[in-house]
């Protein structure tokens, strides 16, 4: 069950530990193999990218199975229920409709030397899109970054998803593709997809771009690919941290930390409460939602690691929020708008509202940052598929006003044709 943690200088050097332990990372030895099965993908392409679908995933998969045929796709759309269908484009419209209230667009201006100046907003011309399939399948992750990259107007938006054992996409990865109008899709996972994506190979084009959550081979093999290929973020186990006030209710409290903890033994999750007497209840109600609960192994596997905060007062529970920076916050109180004003660092907060409805169907992108990045990163959205370029023009006149002072600069920096350049 989930340790109990009283007194706000406790629950500081509790949370400062495990923050460490949050961070992106694993043994060397992972790393090695990441940086081992990268290289070896850009060395062999596609002779290397099988052998290791072979190891890791499929062992019959070949060539001409990598890419999913628009058969496949037909074939999937028609065996989803209806049902699955009509929330997947719930879920899809939710989401367009978030994003394209996203602020975005050019501008222009003039300097008070007489410079027109300004930025142009492209988006990014191939984006590669990464949707786990391993413990559970994630259609609704192929929604969340699709859709953004839609909006954004990526012109060419790749796919990759693991095969199961039989060589198969999974069909509702494919149903939500075909909602988000994705097409270009390859039965690839792990580090080696990052890879054939980044460097490409014969059958994969390269892409300028990476999106997408995974395990800790696909997050090491973004981090290690940086620079050849642009990613979203590092992204690892699920989170939240919970802020409730004396007036929440226990057992919905317990509901929403049992659906942050079923995603793995390894997701972070904590309340923070200001009352030793409602942490107790919350307590019992999870001793009695655990038993005979379809995952109540992994459960009971994830709660063990987290932890029960109870701080004196709602702004000690605040600042140990901020200090958790956490991709999801939930508030549960009459003033939760004003709390939320006080939240520096989250990658989504829930006001009153439980996480599921935002990862799931109320509109923004469930892609977050986690491990304390929240502290300078930002969830995926329509800035994720777009790069910025300035522009300037500067007059003659203009140019002549300023020269001197850039020269000057120039001096100071020893860059004397930098100084010729300003003074021609």
């Amino acid at each position: 069950m989930m340790q109990l943690i009283e007194g706000f200088q406790n629950a500081i050097a509790a949370t400062r530990q495990s923050n460490a332990a949050r961070q992106p990372g694993a043994s060397p030895e992972i790393e090695m193999a990441v940086r081992e099965i990268c290289q070896t993908v850009k060395n062999e392409g596609d002779a290397a990218l099988l052998r290791y679908e072979h190891q890791f995933g499929c062992d019959t998969l070949q060539t001409n199975d990598l890419r999913v045929s628009p058969e496949e796709i037909k074939t999937a759309w028609n065996s989803v229920s209806d049902s699955a269908k009509a929330a997947l484009q719930h879920a899809a419209d939710n989401i367009q409709e978030f994003h394209q209230q996203q602020p975005r667009g050019d501008w222009n201006a003039t300097s008070k030397d007489g410079v027109n100046y300004g930025q142009r907003y492209l988006p990014i011309e191939r984006v590669g899109l990464y949707a786990p399939h391993g413990r559970a399948v994630y259609p609704s992750t192929v929604l969340m970054l699709g859709i953004p990259a839609k909006v954004a107007g990526v012109p060419e938006i790749v796919l990759a998803s693991p095969a199961d054992k039989n060589g198969k996409a999974h069909p509702l990865i494919l149903a939500a593709a075909q909602i988000a109008g994705i097409s270009e899709i390859y039965k690839i996972g792990g580090a080696q997809a990052m890879a054939a994506l980044a460097y490409g190979t014969a059958t994969i084009p390269r892409v300028d771009k990476i999106a997408g959550p995974g395990s800790i081979y696909v997050t090491l093999a973004k981090k290690y690919l940086y620079g050849s290929v642009g990613i979203d973020g590092l992204f690892g186990p699920s989170e939240v941290a919970i802020v409730a006030d004396n007036n929440a209710d226990a057992a919905r409290l317990a509901i929403d930390l049992m659906a942050q903890a079923e995603h793995g033994a390894d997701s972070f999750v904590c309340l923070i409460v200001t009352s030793n007497e409602l942490a107790q209840k919350v307590l019992l109600a999870l001793e009695a939602k655990l038993n005979g609960h379809p995952r109540e192994e992994i459960l009971r596997q994830s709660l063990s690691t987290s932890a029960l905060f109870v701080v004196n007062q709602i702004d000690e529970a605040i600042t140990l929020c901020n200090e958790i920076a956490a991709e999801h916050v939930e508030i549960w109180s009459d003033d939760a708008q004003s709390i939320s004003q006080k939240i520096k660092h989250a990658g989504a907060i829930f006001l009153n509202t439980p996480v599921p409805f935002g990862d799931y169907i109320a509109g923004p992108s469930h892609t977050l940052p986690t491990g304390t990045t929240a502290r300078f990163a930002a969830g995926v959205g329509v800035d994720t598929f777009l790069k910025r370029s300035s522009i300037v023009h500067a007059s003659r006149e203009s140019l002549i006003k300023m020269r001197e002072d850039l020269a000057t600069l120039a001096t100071l920096e020893e860059l004397p044709a930098h100084a010729d350049a300003a003074k021609y």
